[in-house]
């Protein structure tokens, strides 16, 4: 069977105070300011949406059985 790839993309939607840090690596999709209440306190932030992209390899059944064998981290 021939490899097969393909490219596709995940968005991740998060909470954070410090926005410069989370998006620095990350293409942003959407952001808007937010405040929440956290134990009583205000916390002014953003909501953040991130995409990435991510690459799925479809492993045919002979391929999964003919590979190799991971050895499992008995920890």
């Amino acid at each position: 069977m021939e490899f097969v790839e393909e490219g596709t993309t995940r968005q991740h939607t998060f909470f954070c105070i410090d926005r410069k840090r989370h998006t620095r690596w990350a293409k942003v999709v959407k952001e808007e300011p937010k405040t929440i209440t956290v134990f009583g306190e205000e916390v002014k932030g953003w909501i953040i949406t991130t995409e990435e992209p991510v690459i799925d390899k479809t492993i045919s059944l002979a391929e999964s059985m003919e590979g190799l064998v991971i050895q499992q981290d008995n920890e």
